[in-house]
């Protein structure tokens, strides 16, 4: 029997493709990029000779980059007006050029400032033009934070030879010459100008035992640094043992006339440092170790790639990905039919609270980080499955004069949910005997930035029945502080540990075009209606039901939408222009499933700067001058634009261009469970685009692979007839074997920084 089985599993087949028609995947850059594509390694190679060669913008190369000289900060592709855009996509008109948004910081002119320029055409580029909408010139102090915000050595060296030996006693450890021993800045956050009410760069740089996971290692220590212009660090204040001091000097004196009331934390050893380091541990829920279940594609991949433009079933899109805000897609269609001109990640913010005031004052806007650049490795069999197509992404970024290549910033796979996509059984004997049904089997495009500490599982998810779902899950390590007292503002999780509670935020940008660029918003609003009870005894009864009632909105504050449980609506965009036989408007209902409410006040704090979080949805006209809702100088007392602006010129948006901008997020009350790392069940947040009105019927009747089950009465006796609209699911191959340790081996920049 074995030796027959042995035979049997010999000849059985790897999974392989069995068309032409899908499973062709060809990630090479084209010769000629499309209107979307991210600058191409060619492309970014032009740029940099031709600005390189520019006296006039005297440019300092990666190498010998300093904080009082020129130098380039970011670059990345400067999408086209959309009406261009369309003119070449519905049209055939010529595609527009190709162009480079550059950001310079020009720290070595004699008032230093930043600016932002359109450079073209790619790959060889003849000129340039300032970006529209932006000021020539921002202010210097108001630049994006950079490498020089964090050049913390000589400080170090300085804190350590006043406070060195008061911090070894406390905390076991130095800040320099520290062997494995070392104490920590790991954590800053800046205390903006809002915040403030200075023009200084100002940052709260957190102190942590440095050993696994140092963030969760927090003491009783940080400062208030202010970095100039040349990037030099002064100290504003010391926090220590719960209270603020006004120099290190002050922390001297008191730590010797109270040292003996003063909390100490002894260095981890070796073995302590493992209950807090991220390596599964615990007793194994399975005694004998298993293989966990892994999907297989019998026939290979069913989607085409070319480039970075994606075909799949009926669906059509381009990927692509921001520096500073992240995965976007383009030019979304089904069946042909334009759905979303572009739906992308616009932020991901974090608002803290606390008994401290570092924590008062810690609020992240991820964009400054560049939350596209830190977009990258992915890993087979966990991030994403075995048989997923990665795809890279490239960028030009201050550290380095090539492009920075992240090789797994996205990647692409089928997934069956689990979950039919319908099905219905008719079973009593006596009517209809019948089962139908199909699985629920989608495409996902993941992305996962990592955020210093976050990491933000991000997923476009395609249905068959012309659905799209866009998913956030964070997970990561979470912020943790000093735990002192009892406070409102954290649970107790470990000695001298506590996290403080947070919000998260995430931000969207969906540009619909429902049968074209006319569409209008409108929403249908669930009511109570209170009609005649005829079938009560007592005449004039009545008896109370819900109907519905259209209300279109007519302008941009009107369509400011805050979520109100008294008053219940679908959220639907429609074109009025195009109307079915029954006098109905072709459109999308957009669901969110991941809504929160932002409480604090509007105009408090850095709180102008995501003034999109006071919406579940805003909904605005399309402007080539409103790209993004947020922007990377918001930390400023006068940024270059607020989203606010967006809403308050209060256009006319029936029949127009329309954008949504969508808000999901969460409160995190941390709690024991969130250590060492945060898992990711119950923490997903998604909104929908769903078809209403749009089809016939519902699109996801044509999905192949379905059973119908009838049952037939024959001499009595009960028999099914069964019809596949497809092969049998029976799985006749095996998946190709998977090396990726061997891989990585060979390739560790895959998983890791070299």
């Amino acid at each position: 029997m074995e030796v027959l089985l042995a035979a049997a599993k010999k000849n059985i087949p790897v999974c392989t493709r069995k068309s032409r028609l899908y499973g062709n995947v060809n990630l090479r850059e084209s010769i000629k990029p499309s209107v979307f594509r991210d600058l191409t390694k060619k492309e970014i190679e032009g740029l940099l000779d031709y600005l390189y060669n520019r006296s006039d913008l005297n440019l300092t190369t990666a190498d010998k980059t300093a904080i009082n000289s020129n130098y380039i900060f970011s670059s990345e592709i400067f999408l086209p007006p959309k009406r261009d855009v369309l003119k070449h996509l519905d049209t055939d008109c010529v595609q527009p050029r190709r162009e480079a948004r550059v950001m310079i910081l020009r720290g070595g002119i004699s008032k230093p400032d930043v600016i932002e320029i359109i450079v073209s055409p790619l790959p060889s580029p003849t000129g340039y033009r300032h970006v529209p909408y932006l000021p020539k010139s921002i202010p210097f102090i108001d630049r994006p934070i950079n490498v020089f915000d964090f050049n913390l050595t000589p400080l170090l060296e300085k804190i350590d030879k006043v406070a060195g030996q008061i911090l070894n006693e406390l905390y076991g450890g130095r800040l320099v010459n520290c062997g494995d021993r070392c104490l920590v800045f790991n954590l800053n956050n800046q205390l903006t100008i809002p915040l403030s009410g200075v023009k200084k760069r100002l940052w709260f740089s957190w102190l942590y035992q440095f050993t696994e996971y140092f963030l969760l290692r927090p003491v009783d220590f940080a400062i208030l640094r202010e970095v100039d212009n040349n990037g030099n660090n002064t100290i504003i204040k010391v926090w220590f043992d719960g209270s603020l001091f006004n120099s290190l000097e002050e922390i001297v004196a008191y730590y010797n006339t109270y040292k003996e009331y003063i909390n100490t934390i002894p260095f981890p050893t070796n073995a302590e440092s493992k209950d807090k380091s991220i390596n599964s541990r615990g007793e194994p829920s399975f005694k004998k170790p298993l293989k966990d279940p892994s999907q297989v594609s019998p026939d290979g991949i069913r989607y085409n790639i070319d480039d970075r433009h994606v075909s799949y079933s009926y669906w059509e899109f381009d990927i692509g990905m921001s520096v500073f805000y992240g995965p976007r897609l383009n030019d979304i269609r089904y069946k042909g039919d334009r759905i979303a001109y572009e739906i992308s990640l616009q932020e991901l913010a974090n608002f803290y609270s606390g008994d401290k005031p570092q924590e008062h004052v810690m609020n992240f806007l991820d964009s400054m980080f560049k939350i596209g650049a830190l977009a990258k490795y992915l890993h087979p069999g966990v991030d994403c499955p075995n048989d997923a197509t990665f795809i890279s992404s490239s960028f030009k970024v201050v550290t380095q004069d090539k492009p920075l290549t992240n090789e797994r910033a996205f990647c692409i796979f089928e997934h069956n949910t689990g979950m039919p996509l319908r099905r219905h059984n008719g079973y009593f004997r006596f009517i209809h005997r019948f089962y139908e049904g199909v699985a629920n089997v989608v495409l996902i495009v993941r992305t996962i930035p990592t955020i210093g500490i976050y990491d933000y599982i991000i997923d476009f998810i395609f249905y068959q029945n012309g659905a799209i779902e866009v998913k956030i899950t964070p997970t990561g390590i979470v912020t943790s502080s000093w735990h002192r007292y009892d406070n409102p503002y954290s649970f107790q999780v470990d000695k001298n540990l506590m996290s403080p509670l947070h919000q998260h935020l995430f931000h969207f940008k969906m540009d619909l075009d429902i049968k074209g660029t006319s569409n209008r918003f409108q929403t249908v609003d669930i009511e109570p209606d209170v009609v005649e009870n005829v079938c009560h005894k007592n005449p004039g009864s009545t008896i109370v039901q819900t109907r519905f009632v259209k209300r279109l909105k007519q302008t941009e504050l009107e369509a400011a939408y805050k979520f109100n449980f008294d008053y219940p609506k679908v959220l639907t965009f429609v074109n009025n222009n195009k109307k079915d036989k029954f006098g109905n408007s072709p459109g999308y209902k957009l669901v969110n499933k991941g809504m929160t409410k932002f409480i604090r006040p509007p105009k408090d704090g850095n709180n102008p700067a995501v003034s999109w979080a006071q919406y579940q949805l805003a909904v605005t006209k399309y402007k080539d001058s409103e790209p993004y809702s947020s922007s990377v100088y918001t930390h400023s007392d006068n940024p270059v634009f607020s989203f606010q602006e967006f809403i308050d010129d209060n256009e006319n948006i029936v029949d127009k261009d329309l954008v949504a901008w969508i808000t999901m997020g969460m409160h995190h009350v941390v709690h024991k469970e969130d250590l060492p790392v945060t898992h990711t069940p119950g923490l997903s947040h998604s909104t929908f685009l769903i078809p209403f009105n749009y089809f016939d019927e519902s699109p996801g009747m044509s999905v192949g692979n379905a059973v119908r089950i009838d049952a037939v009465d024959v001499n009595g006796k009960t028999k099914v007839e069964i019809k596949r609209y497809g092969p049998k699911s029976d799985v006749n191959c095996i998946p190709k074997k998977t090396y990726y340790d061997e891989i990585l081996k060979k390739n560790p920049c895959l998983a890791v920084e070299c």
